[in-house]
């Protein structure tokens, strides 16, 4: 059994304990501390020795340890789970506990599954490591588990092509701007890992086929064919509509425009044939690109051409690996041949050197540890093609630190293949499930995402998507590296005892759902129904929530939400929240809870008070808060996301903003130049989006010279907050990369310092004045001039602009001079989201 069967559930324990500590606090528990305190220290030996063992496969020597370790956990997690339910249930006997005999009878159950967990560590610490260490495993250093010891922000660039640039160049001349009219297919062919998706991506996102294109989509198809769910993902439309009428959308929208599909990953020519239909075949020079490891059933298609995608020569997969390991600086000489011998037995597939790359990166650089890797991987040269690629990865798998395994493992066995894994997701639910270690003095979210970067650099996931600031916004895994996680998970017997949340009500959660990871995450639903009988303390059932959320809500057949919030100070996101839960938890305890674990809150509020915040110190996200009065508001000082709706006529004037936010989405009845430039002193602020309902008296803004230093991203929708925006130079939004500007019919100026921006990337409009529109396209003119090809403006042509037409009075300011240059070059395509114009 491997050692990660252990180490999950010990992660678990070690969050229970913490919890029960918690709730001794707050006197929600009755405990003995030193008792907790004595397990907990035997818990974190164990996990410490088991992060100790060296990377490598399962040794048969450390079964029955691990055996007896999972055993014992399960027995602790069962007893703390008894005595915390039967105190909650009695909660006027744990008040009133005369004699302590509840107390009492805990800690003798404490003292029995502490002794055993004592004579697991007696024989761990007289277990000779070095039998574990096999012929084929690493001296592998443990990677540091400290956040701080690493940038763990990981910024967006440019990919590189490396291996398949003659193969990019073929598919650009020869069928993306051939001079073909009609609709034309080319599927891109090859065996699982040898890069088809690589290379489809790289001729999606090279820039010159970007401005070629009205529209641009990406579907991936997979194993798992559906239909319908395909057109939801191609229109962005979530509604139970039928196959019928979605495509009948998608064949309107497509129609004369000049499109760019690309369908990965299809294994069924039965895909093709359903979906063609709703590709129009105008003359118009469209191309469909699709990715297959099925040579028939590319012949299927009766395509004109066919790329066929092969393993990289010896000198690309050279190249390739290089530029993994050592980040494009060459290779020391004196890890020259043995490092080639190990991309020798790669036998040039891609996905197999850069997961090996990626564990070589992490390592110590020495020839010893490089000659025992190049052993493993030759071991593997007479398999065919793809048992070698399985086994390739599965070494990489091996040699993974144990810290790293539970999250790997978590990713491939509950995210499909062609799923976005959204990142803020992903770590509420690792965090709740238990599958990170916490270390001292960092927030857990934080450690979580420098987990998250590390699998990400070991090449074991990839990003999908990135957010307006450039940041990581979701995640992927590659199918074969799923498949390496659903077998380990099969295998090894891992997350049996719950991973999932509880989907039913709390009077119909049997314990035997309950035990051992004990609802940490959980959906709070309608009651199903069935139940009859009484539950007097549904709050006993999640006494471990750690993440609570609310799909819906009617008040009378609600799990009474409150209950749970107010008895939980280890919660660390909550997904539905009022001010009623908060002002039960803090005028009905005797000692006022402090949610000091909260980092993710989504609220409907009609205050917020400064109790609140203090309540909630570690608080970073806060979203959706929709406030009915704005006076004298304060939000906690860690924030760095915030959306915020204010309902209040006053508006915005009365806020006030932690200098910590980074992110701002902030609408309400109307905005002023004087709190736009109030934003501007935020000195960490990147992505500001702001909308009002009425037109702003203002006339001008001339933003201060020193505001908006590190803004990168700004979205403004709806009346707007002035008539002329003019700024004199660069200096105003120096680090702007992004403006996008909706529905902005007051509007009627845009500076024409936005020229001198060199980072600027793009522009997008939507239903804009037409001088608007204008100074865009001179602002772009400007800017080619200037050597900045980068710089993309996107024009919603659907919408009409809006005009003067009416009369107004003279206000003196005039409508500035505006450069009347017309049919300069610009980029008029859409890609799916800039077509409906849902802007974030």
């Amino acid at each position: 059994m491997a050692a990660v069967a252990a180490y999950i559930p010990l992660l678990t324990l070690l969050q229970l304990l913490d919890t029960l500590k918690l709730r001794y606090k707050y006197k929600l528990n009755l405990i003995d501390p030193k008792q907790i305190d004595s397990l907990e220290e035997k818990v974190l030996y164990l996990v410490e020795s088991l992060e100790s063992l060296p990377p490598g496969p399962d040794d048969p020597q450390m079964e029955p340890f691990i055996l007896e370790i999972c055993d014992s956990v399960v027995r602790t997690c069962q007893v703390l789970d008894f005595h915390v339910v039967e105190q909650i249930r009695g909660a006027r006997d744990v008040k009133e506990d005369e004699g302590g005999k509840l107390l009492s009878a805990f800690r003798e159950d404490m003292i029995k599954v502490t002794g055993d967990l004592e004579s697991i560590r007696c024989k761990v610490t007289g277990f000779n490591l070095e039998y574990v260490t096999l012929d084929t495993v690493s001296e592998l250093p443990l990677i540091s588990t400290d956040p701080s010891s690493s940038n763990s922000t990981i910024k967006r660039g440019d990919p590189k092509v490396i291996g398949f640039e003659h193969l990019t160049s073929w598919l650009k001349d020869e069928f993306i701007f051939s001079h073909v009219k009609t609709r034309e297919v080319i599927p891109i062919v090859g065996m699982g890992g040898i890069g088809k998706t690589t290379l489809a991506r790289f001729v999606y996102e090279d820039p010159s086929i970007r401005r070629r294109f009205d529209k641009r989509y990406w579907v991936t198809i997979s194993q798992e064919y559906d239909l319908q769910r395909i057109l939801q993902g191609i229109l962005g439309n979530k509604e139970c509509n039928s196959i019928s009428d979605l495509g009948t959308e998608l064949y309107q929208m497509l129609k004369g425009s000049r499109y760019l599909i690309v369908l990965d990953d299809m294994w069924d020519l039965r895909a093709w044939e359903d979906l063609r239909q709703y590709f129009p075949e105008d003359k118009q020079g469209n191309r469909i690109i699709l990715t297959t490891r099925d040579k028939n059933l590319a012949d299927g298609l009766r395509p004109s051409k066919t790329c066929d995608v092969g393993f990289l020569s010896e000198e690309k997969s050279w190249e390739l690996f290089c530029d993994r390991v050592f980040g494009g600086m060459c290779c020391p000489s004196e890890l020259k041949t043995i490092g080639r011998q190990i991309v020798e037995n790669c036998r040039g597939l891609p996905l197999g050197i850069i997961t090996i790359a990626g564990l070589l990166s992490k390592s110590n650089k020495t020839c010893e540890y490089w000659s025992i890797v190049s052993k493993d991987v030759a071991a593997l040269v007479n398999l065919d093609d793809n048992e070698r690629c399985k086994n390739v990865l599965g070494l990489s798998y091996e040699c993974l630190p144990l810290h790293l395994k539970p999250l790997f493992l978590y990713i491939g066995g509950f995210y499909k293949e062609d799923q976005h894994i959204w990142i803020g997701e992903l770590i509420n639910k690792l965090v709740a499930f238990a599958l990170v270690k916490p270390i001292r003095g960092k927030l857990i979210q934080q450690v979580t995402k420098y987990y998250l970067m590390e699998l990400f650099q070991r090449n074991l996931i990839f990003i999908r998507d990135w957010d307006q600031i450039g940041e990581i916004r979701s995640l992927g895994i590659h199918d074969l590296l799923r498949d390496l996680c659903l077998k380990e998970i099969s295998d090894k017997k891992l997350f049996s005892r719950g991973i999932s949340n509880l989907d039913g009500c709390h009077k119909c959660i049997s314990s035997s759902q309950r035990s051992f990871y004990l609802a940490r995450h959980y959906d709070v639903f309608l009651l199903c129904g069935r139940c009859k009988r009484e539950e007097t303390s549904p709050s006993s059932l999640f006494w471990n929530i750690q993440a609570l959320g609310q799909r819906k809500w009617v008040d009378e057949y609600l799990i009474p939400i409150y209950d749970i919030f107010g008895n939980s100070p280890q919660l660390t996101s909550v997904y539905y929240f009022d001010d009623k839960a908060f002002q039960k938890s803090v005028n009905e305890s005797e000692r006022p809870i402090i949610f000091e674990r909260l980092f993710y809150l989504g609220a409907s509020l009609d205050w917020w008070t400064r109790e609140m915040s203090n309540a909630m110190p570690s608080l970073r996200i806060l979203s959706y808060c929709l406030l009915k009065y704005s006076s004298d508001v304060i939000f906690p000082p860690l924030l760095e996301h915030l959306h915020l709706e204010i309902r209040d006529d006053r508006g915005v004037e009365c806020l006030s903003y932690p200098q910590s936010l980074r992110y701002l989405c902030l609408g309400c009845r109307k905005i002023s130049c004087d709190q736009m430039n109030g934003f501007g002193t935020l000195p960490n602020l990147e992505s500001l989006t702001v909308w009002s309902y009425d037109k702003c008296q203002d006339v001008v803004w001339k933003p201060n010279e020193d505001g908006f230093r590190r803004l990168k991203y700004l979205l403004i929708q709806g009346g707007g907050f002035c008539k002329y925006w003019r700024t004199g130079s660069d200096i105003h939004f120096p680090q702007l990369e992004t403006l996008v500007m909706v529905d902005n019919r007051y509007v009627r100026e845009i500076p024409r310092g936005l020229k001198e921006i060199e980072i600027l990337r793009e522009i997008r409009l939507s239903r804009c004045h037409k001088d608007v529109v204008s100074r865009a396209k001179w602002i772009l003119k400007q800017q080619r001039r200037s050597g900045n090809d980068q710089l993309r403006l996107f024009i919603d042509l659907k919408e009409e602009y809006y005009d003067d037409d009416e009369e107004e009075e003279d206000d003196g300011h005039g409508e500035g001079e505006y450069d009347e240059e017309e049919g300069e070059e610009y980029d008029d395509g859409h890609e799916q989201e800039d077509e409906r114009c849902v802007f974030h």
